[in-house]
């Protein structure tokens, strides 16, 4: 509650007493029940919590520190830059990004953990290979990685994760976070600037402190609606579906479905049809192993029916024990369709009122706690108990059921089945991450035969079908509500969402958002106006800004993130490599495809071709690539010149070869004054290195010790042979001349077809 924080701990073996420190001072005392109330904490400032062990003859040492702050009461009336609702790991990575950049955020949580599901039990991340993580997810999984000094950071207990979302949540400069406060009403007025068939915007947003009921209004420049049911966007306005399109040509998942996984077949029972069904909810235990003679077994549940879980797999069979194992001998319950999740109770719940959606999850948690029943008492495993020590802010239970899926809401672009399934045949010059899991849907009804081979209606796991993917900006932008951004139910079909839903893919989703209401704030734009490539460029950054020197758009300023976004995947481009954001910027817009899999099988949809950053730019790839410059060009009007590349296509390009064609594209012309050491106006090298170095695209750009002499003075150094990541910085900077400078490029607005690399 404002103004309070709880400080807890694991008890120590043999202690009579702990010792509590709040920033390296001692305040207070404490016997064996191991938790300690802290009201003297300045409100909305952080500290650092430590608790030391005692004993009769001694003071053990310092536990693990820990960072909590207590919220500030909300007030009757508030105003802020941008408005977060809901700390889901998308509403988190929102919040923290735009507060990087100095704007004064507001994030509300209805409940009092800070990270959505991935502190709510989710502890496995659904992501495929680690090295698809990047962006705001790789700060996550870096921070978990670090809390215990050891394994990839994929998997991690809830209170880990909540303490590794809470560093970057408090961490954030001036980021303003009121805890179990949630919106209740919105109000909305004309855009200033209808675009689009954008005809309103928020003007307020009316909140609750769920424990005391006092209410306070905010007046947000503008909102994210993070809520896993986008209740601020739907209380907007903004059209959205619920439940499942029909089959199509476009999408031959969709709609009443039994799949078999094994055999990767629709079954005949299937028709296809669109209904209101959404896939099960399920609350995410977390549960340990105490051990050979522990009894952790629960009071026998409400309700309880062991019928409806006789046919989940044992233990060691299920998926509890296979995938969900966590550190310190706990797992994720994630078991389905018998076990931990309900289906066909949850339709209403999108849509409901929150009275309503309380008594939905009453039967959620009785039927979690009857499936935890059954596995300690008709499977025998008394020793797998409730963790004792992640969730005990919430007395010992998840605070957030895990809702797969709620409100999809309509954006101009509605991503579908073969927009994910094509995603080596079209390029997104929009992306703002790349997804990396299959689309799935858990079942929407019961099963009640487990003999057949499907896994209840409505379930499908597509990982065949599911390449990794660019996720594209402007799905987070609804029809109707200027100044918001929706994060979490994202403009996508039932199936389409499937691969969004996932946290990693949130966080991208979240971060982009916050850079572009930065740049909407200080530029005066609307949200559709939004060049995506600045975005782009500030999630390419890779030096986060901090309280002393805040985030800001434009070269040398620093960005939003400790760790740079995959725009595009090119496995052996790392991330330090000087031309990463170039490489990256020009791969979103198809420069550098990758080539679609010779078959359909999960391990293929993963593949992804190298870059070879360090090879030989060859006389064939040049023309490529001058050839899809020439097209972006004529795209805005603007007629280049054509160029033909003398010579076998497999020869190398000498840096003065590059700069000629490179310049003989756009017409540009020498100046006078020398620019190099040993180019010599006489030279057939002038022309082509000094027309560039007058644009600015000289040799520095590829690191200023290996272009200068002894003496300092700069060489082009015209017969060296030019790499492909060398030209490709050639290549971001021209694109400065073409079209317009600070929007987006026309072409960078729709997806693609890229250039075969075998074009000549």
């Amino acid at each position: 509650m404002p103004g309070t924080i709880r400080v807890y701990w694991n008890p120590v073996v043999g202690a009579t007493s702990y010792g509590i420190y709040r920033d390296g001072t001692e305040i207070g005392q404490a016997g064996g029940s191991a938790t300690f109330w802290d009201d003297t904490a300045p409100a909305a400032h952080t500290h650092q919590y430590t608790v030391r062990a005692r004993d009769a003859s001694s003071i053990g040492p310092a536990g693990r520190p820990a960072v909590e702050r207590s919220d500030a009461p909300i007030t009757q009336t508030a105003e802020c830059d941008l408005l977060v609702v809901g700390a889901t790991t998308a509403g988190v990575a929102a919040a923290v990004v735009g507060a990087r950049y100095g704007l004064d955020v507001i994030l509300l949580e209805e409940t009092g953990r800070l990270g959505g599901m991935s502190v709510n039990g989710l502890g496995a991340s659904d992501i495929r290979r680690v090295e698809h993580a990047s962006g705001f997810f790789e700060e996550f999984r870096r921070g978990v990685q670090a809390c215990y000094g050891t394994g990839d950071g994929l998997r991690y207990e809830p209170r880990v994760a909540h303490e590794v979302m809470k560093g970057l949540v408090f961490g954030a400069p001036g980021l303003r976070v009121h805890r179990r406060v949630r919106a209740v009403a919105v109000g909305t007025e004309p855009a200033l600037r209808p675009d689009a068939g954008r005809t309103r915007r928020i003007s307020w947003v009316d909140v609750v402190h769920v424990p005391d009921g006092r209410r306070g209004r905010i007046r947000p420049r503008l909102v994210v609606d993070a809520t896993e049911c986008g209740d601020v966007a739907a209380w907007a306005g903004a059209p959205y579906r619920v439940g499942r399109e029909g089959r199509s040509e476009r999408e031959p998942h969709a709609g009443h479905i039994y799949y078999d996984r094994a055999g990767d077949q629709i079954m005949p029972a299937s028709t296809g049809r669109a209904d209101r069904r959404i896939q099960a909810y399920s609350y995410l235990m977390t549960v340990k192993d105490f051990g050979p003679g522990a009894d952790r077994t629960i009071p026998r549940p409400t309700g309880y029916d062991e019928a409806l879980y006789r046919h989940a797999p044992p233990w060691n069979r299920s998926w509890n024990a296979t995938s969900g194992k966590l550190p310190n001998d706990k797992y994720e319950i994630n078991q389905h369709p018998y076990g931990s999740d309900l289906q066909g109770t949850n339709y209403g719940y999108p849509e409901a009122s929150y009275a309503e959606r309380r008594r939905m999850e009453a039967a959620f948690l009785q039927h979690a706690l009857g499936y935890l029943y059954y596995i300690q008492t008709v499977e025998g495993k008394r020793n797998l108990g409730l963790s004792e020590d992640d969730f005990r802010a919430d007395g010992g239970w998840p605070a957030s059921l895990y809702i797969r899926e709620a409100r999809r809401f309509l954006g101009d672009v509605v991503m579908d089945e073969t927009d994910i399934l094509s995603a080596r045949s079209l390029v997104r010059p929009d992306a703002i991450g790349i997804g990396d899991y299959a689309m799935d849907s858990h079942a929407t009804q019961p099963k009640p035969d487990p003999a057949t081979r499907d896994m209840g209606e409505g379930e499908f796991y597509l990982p065949q079908y599911t390449p990794w993917h660019q996720t594209p900006f402007r799905i987070m932008l609804p029809r109707v509500v200027d100044d918001l951004f929706i994060v979490t139910a994202v403009s996508a079909t039932h199936v389409a969402y499937g691969t969004y839903r996932m946290e990693p893919v949130r966080m991208h989703f979240g971060a982009a958002a916050g850079v572009a209401a930065a740049l909407a704030l200080r530029h005066h734009l609307r949200l559709t106006e939004v060049p995506v490539s600045r975005v782009q460029e500030e999630l390419l950054k890779s030096s986060p800004g901090d309280a002393r020197r805040p985030a800001a758009d434009g070269i040398g300023a620093p960005g939003p993130l400790a760790a740079q976004v995959l725009l595009y995947k090119l496995p052996d481009l790392s991330a330090h490599a000087l031309a990463y954001p170039a490489v990256q910027w020009l791969a979103a817009r198809g420069f550098y495809p990758s080539s679609p899999p010779l078959e359909r099988t999960p391990a293929a949809q993963l593949a992804a071709d190298p870059f070879r950053p360090d090879d030989p730019l060859t006389a064939g790839e040049m023309e490529r690539l001058l050839h899809i410059l020439r097209s972006r060009g004529e795209a805005v009007g603007e007629r280049l010149n054509a160029t033909t590349i003398a010579g076998p296509a497999d020869r190398s390009i000498t840096r003065s070869e590059a700069a000629a064609a490179l310049a003989g594209l756009f017409g540009w012309t020498p100046t006078d004054a020398a620019h190099y050491r040993d180019v010599a106006p006489d030279s057939p090298s002038w022309a082509g290195a000094q027309a560039l170095a007058a644009r600015g695209i000289d040799v520095d750009v590829w690191g200023v010790t290996s272009t200068r002499s002894p003496s300092l003075a700069r060489e082009f150094r015209p017969s060296a042979i030019v790499t492909r990541s060398q030209f490709a910085q050639w290549l971001y900077l021209a694109h400065r001349f073409i079209g317009p400078l600070f929007m987006d490029h026309p072409m960078d607005r729709r997806p693609m077809l890229p250039v075969p690399i075998a074009a000549r």
